[in-house]
């Protein structure tokens, strides 16, 4: 996001400069070149090998860089398209309807946005895709060429009268009874600035609430942008969308059940069991009225003088590059927590308010300004007591207390660590590891079952069951975990043993060193944490390098990083494999299906392979978990069954096997990996 918004801004400002050239052909000219290049550059859209990049630090500058050099002018150049076109379109006969083009060019947007997941993403392969864009960047600059040299332009009514004028009498002027309007005032500007940097901050922030309090679902990006979309589309498409006092009181009302869920019902005595769907849709209805709010007031203040046509989109897309720029750069950087999401509630909160008492003539009322701020105050006030970024940091419940221990905050997202007292039951003290809102590692205080595996990594647990078998069968293992977590998994190792650790995460690194002993108590002879990307960083090993078990879990909720899931990947996993080794791979998750996937990858190895779900235990501390384990063992595979997951019925009866196969998966490889045939 903050490259595209940055980009865009960057075109828009093309857009403003170019049409402070006086000759239209002039305009035109320059216009044609720079489209002409980003055409000639459009084959190179897919980077290349080259830019893989080799080491993990600054992976914000990293991704910029690879997208700048493979698609950085082609977006430019269409980025300039929406105020460009419709800074020529002033000049014919229809400029009164100038901004409805930009409405339709949302439109587009919008449609893209749902054709790439369900109808490009399942059927093509990247390099298809590529070329189809390539292709289709292409004629999207042969049909720019005729719109840039002004064919097809029809002037306006007056053009006869300003002949022989120039090319400048063409340009519409501000009509006399807005003639106040002609010369944009400083604060017409920031609204052009500020509301949009608002809607954009909602947005981005709404999309990493929903992600870190609800579910990290794979296509969340696309329910929320969406909205976004929609938003402009409507408050730009014609006024009767937009009804101002409505909007303010339902962004008001919005904001008081989002925030408040848990403690207004609670206030009232009220007991609501609610779930994750009553939380998404109420984010995502909050954003769609907040959104509708910013931008049909922009829309309001829009230049009544269409010279400011250009300037008002920069000014726009400014704004729009705030949130982006906000969020990567100072929230990422310097909160340990989501607090812009606070920020924007209590911004959202004044606007609505300001908007709700505005007063329709020039001079309000003493009482209705005070009514005004009144509701504002109050609405800060239940907004901050409600979401308090630092009130969960330590929770009192009837059998237990919790405590924030540390939180981190980086470009990989948010990892916790909190330590759980149980007043009763002392031996069940332990320390969670939190990767985003998913647990991802636990450790128990007491010292008898301080390093007793838990969570998805029980000894008879599909990947405890392959250490323990492996481990019987050779005096020495050599093992890769792929995400490192809490170190649970370097409870099993012997002292003959060596074990490397990939973790991508920084932060992870530290949490697992300072807040468990899991590592520093390790009995294995050797130990070593590699970090970087886990696929890079085995492909740069000697090819001698050999493990005779390989592990990966690297998976958080939704986010499944894909490139560790193709064909390419399982090579590379299989070239530093024994030959009688394990692939043993955690595919829990609430929201895609990757048993398939990691089938087909098997069955592409020529391996053979079990699975092993194991139901949720709450007295061990076991969560329910899946895991596919991959090798030539026979004699493992027939000591260990494959074992489906069980599905009951409230009284705890059984009913019947969970299914987790899905025949026709086709096999996911660096050009292909579509999560649409395997999201739940």
């Amino acid at each position: 996001m903050l490259f595209f918004q940055t980009l865009l801004c960057l075109g828009y400002l093309y857009a403003h400069a170019l049409a402070k050239v006086p000759s239209r052909q002039i305009q035109a000219r320059i216009h044609v070149v720079l489209l002409v290049i980003a055409a000639l550059l459009a084959s190179r859209v897919l980077p290349g090998a080259e830019l893989r990049p080799e080491s993990p630090d600054s992976p914000v500058f990293q991704v910029l860089f690879i997208l700048g050099v493979s698609v950085g002018l082609p977006y430019f150049c269409l980025a300039t398209t929406g105020p460009l076109v419709q800074h020529w379109f002033t000049s014919t006969a229809h400029a009164s309807s100038v901004f409805r083009l930009y409405a339709l060019s949302n439109v587009g947007s919008f449609l893209a946005l749902l054709s790439f997941p369900y109808v490009l993403e399942p059927w093509l392969e990247q390099q298809e895709m590529g070329q189809l864009w390539t292709a289709g960047f292409w004629v999207f600059v042969l049909l720019c060429l005729p719109v840039a040299l002004g064919a097809w332009q029809n002037k306006p009514a007056n053009a006869l009268a300003a002949k022989g004028q120039g090319e400048e009498a063409l340009l519409p002027k501000a009509n006399e009874q807005d003639a106040n309007q002609a010369t944009t005032s400083l604060a017409q500007r920031f609204s052009w600035v500020a509301l949009p940097a608002l809607a954009s901050l909602v947005f981005i922030a709404a999309t990493d609430q929903i992600s870190h309090d609800v579910a990290p679902e794979p296509r969340l990006w696309i329910s929320t942008l969406g909205l976004y979309l929609v938003t402009f589309i409507l408050t730009f498409d014609h006024p009767r969308w937009y009804r101002p006092k409505l909007f303010a009181f339902l962004t008001l009302v919005l904001l008081l059940v989002t925030a408040g869920m848990s403690d207004i019902p609670r206030w009232l005595g009220i007991e609501w069991d609610y779930g994750v769907n009553e939380v998404r849709w109420s984010h995502f209805a909050l954003l769609f009225v907040v959104c509708m709010l910013c931008h049909g007031e922009l829309y309001k203040r829009r230049p009544v003088d269409t010279r400011r046509l250009t300037e008002f989109y920069l000014c726009m897309s400014v704004g729009g590059a705030f949130g982006g720029l906000f969020v990567t750069l100072v929230a990422t950087q310097w909160f340990d927590d989501y607090h812009e999401w606070l920020m924007a509630l209590v911004l959202v909160a004044l606007l609505a308010c300001q908007v709700l008492f505005r007063s329709d003539s020039k001079r309000p009322g003493l009482g209705e300004r005070l009514v005004g701020v009144f509701t504002a105050i109050i609405m800060v006030a239940l907004l901050v007591a409600m979401q308090n970024p630092w009130s969960w940091r330590e929770v009192r419940k009837a059998d237990r207390t919790e405590v924030l221990l540390d939180q981190d905050r980086n470009f990989y997202g948010t990892v916790s660590v909190k330590e759980r007292r149980f007043l009763n039951e002392p031996e069940r003290n332990d320390r969670v590891f939190f990767s985003g809102n998913v647990t991802h590692g636990q450790q128990f205080l007491s010292e008898t079952l301080r390093h007793v595996p838990t969570t998805y990594y029980a000894r008879d647990s599909g990947i405890g069951e392959t250490l323990l078998w492996a481990m019987s069968q050779k005096p020495n293992l050599s093992v890769a975990l792929i995400g490192l977590g809490a170190g649970t998994l370097a409870n099993f190792a012997r002292e003959e043993d060596a074990y490397d650790f990939y973790e991508i995460n920084p932060a992870a690194v530290r949490f697992a060193q300072e807040w468990f002993d899991n590592l520093s108590s390790c009995k294995a002879r050797e130990q070593n944490i590699l970090l970087g990307d886990a696929r890079l960083r085995m492909e740069q090993l000697p090819k001698d390098k050999l493990y005779d078990v390989i592990v990966l879990d690297a998976f958080t909720g939704g986010s499944v990083p894909i490139h560790l899931l193709t064909r390419e990947a399982f090579q590379i996993y299989r070239d530093h494999l024994k030959p009688d080794g394990y692939i043993a791979i955690n595919i829990t998750n609430a929201y895609l299906n990757l048993y398939p996937v990691v089938k087909a990858q098997s069955e592409g190895l020529g391996m053979a392979f079990r699975h092993k779900s194991q139901a949720a235990d709450e007295v061990r501390n076991i969560r329910r978990n899946l895991h596919f384990i991959m090798t030539q063992d026979q004699a493992y595979l027939k000591a260990y069954p494959s074992v489906n997951r069980e599905v009951r019925d409230a009284a705890g009866r059984f009913l019947r096997h969970e299914p987790q196969d899905q025949p026709g998966l086709r096999l996911w490889t660096d050009q292909f990996s579509s999560i649409a045939p395997i999201a739940k």
